[in-house]
C-alpha cells in the first residue's frame, strides 16, 4: 500500500513540475532547454540530455543544447554521424524510442556510444515544427540502466513541444532582428548616397569648367584637374553602388574591421552572409 501511495505521489509531483516548466517564461532556447533537462533528470533519472538537429540526407547530427552530469564531454555544437545515434531512428520513425539496455539491441550494441562511451539506457522523442516537419530529437541517456515508462514518454513529448516552440520563437526573433538590421543598412546607404551625390555633382561641374578654361594652358594644372575629375567619377560610382545595395554583405578589412562590401551587396546571392 505504501509503495502504491509513493508511486501516486511521485506522479503528482512529476505533473506539478511539468506544469511549472511548461508554464515558465524563458529568456531563450538555452534557458528553456536547461529547465527541460533538469526535469528529465529529476523524473527519469538519466544524466545526459540533449536537443539535436538531424539532417538524415547529410547523415549529420548536431547537438543544439546539452546536459551532461556524467562528464562524458557531451556539449552544444557537437556534430557526429547521425547513423551512430539512436536519435536517427527516432526521426526516421517519427515516434518515441526507449531502450532499457542498448547493449541488448542488435542495432545499437555496436555503436560507439555503447562500446566507447558505455551508454546503456536511452529514451527519445522527435521534435516537430508547427507545420509538422520533423527536424530533431529530445533525448536522454545514461551509463546506468533506467526504465522509461509510458508516463515518462508522455512527459518528454510535452517537453519536446515546448522545446520546438522555443526554438521556432528564437528563429523568428533572429529573422526579425536581421530584417531590422538590413533595413537600417539600406536606409543608411541611401542617405549617404544622397548626401554625397548632391555636392559631388556641383564639384564635378565646377571641375569641368576649370578644365575647359585651362585647355592648352599649364600641363601640370590640367593633370591635377584630370585627376580630380577622375576621383569625382569614382566617388559617383560608389554612390551609385550604394543606391543599388539589395543585400548588405560585410567583408573583413585591415585590423579585423568589417565593412560593407558594395560590389557583393549589389549582387543578390543566396549564399552571401548578411552584415552583422
Amino acid at each position: 500500500m505504501n509503495g502504491t501511495n509513493e508511486g501516486h505521489e511521485g506522479e503528482v509531483s512529476s505533473v506539478r513540475r511539468l506544469s511549472e516548466v511548461a508554464g515558465g517564461s524563458f529568456v531563450d532556447l538555452h534557458d528553456a532547454a536547461q529547465a527541460i533537462f533538469g526535469l528529465i533528470h529529476e523524473v527519469v533519472g538519466m544524466r545526459i540530455c540533449v536537443l539535436t538537429r538531424i539532417d538524415l540526407d547529410a547523415n549529420e547530427l548536431t547537438v543544439l543544447e546539452a546536459f551532461d552530469r556524467l562528464g562524458l564531454g557531451v556539449s552544444a555544437g557537437m556534430k557526429m554521424p547521425a547513423d551512430q545515434m539512436p536519435c536517427a531512428c527516432v526521426l526516421r520513425s517519427g515516434g518515441a524510442l526507449r531502450e532499457y539496455d542498448l547493449e541488448a539491441h542488435p542495432a545499437f550494441r555496436a555503436l560507439p556510444i555503447t562500446t566507447k562511451m558505455g551508454l546503456r539506457s536511452y529514451v527519445g522523442v522527435p521534435l516537430r515544427r508547427s507545420d509538422g516537419t520533423l527536424w530533431g530529437t529530445l533525448a536522454a541517456t545514461d551509463t546506468e540502466m533506467h526504465h522509461a515508462t509510458d508516463t515518462h514518454i508522455e512527459m518528454l513529448t510535452v517537453l519536446a513541444r515546448l522545446a520546438a516552440f522555443e526554438f521556432e520563437r528564437e528563429e523568428q526573433q533572429k529573422v526579425l532582428a536581421d530584417t531590422v538590421r538590413m533595413q537600417t543598412v539600406l536606409e543608411a546607404a541611401a542617405a549617404v548616397s544622397h548626401e554625397v551625390n548632391n555636392p559631388l555633382t556641383v564639384l564635378a561641374l565646377r571641375l569641368s569648367r576649370l578644365q575647359a578654361r585651362c585647355a592648352g594652358g599649364d600641363p601640370a594644372t590640367k593633370d591635377d584637374l584630370d585627376a580630380a575629375l577622375e576621383a569625382a567619377e569614382e566617388i559617383l560610382q560608389v554612390t551609385q553602388r550604394l543606391r543599388s545595395v539589395v543585400r548588405p554583405v560585410s567583408t573583413r578589412y585591415w585590423s579585423a574591421t568589417r565593412m560593407l562590401d558594395l560590389r557583393a551587396s549589389s549582387e543578390p546571392d543566396d549564399d552571401a552572409r548578411t552584415a552583422s
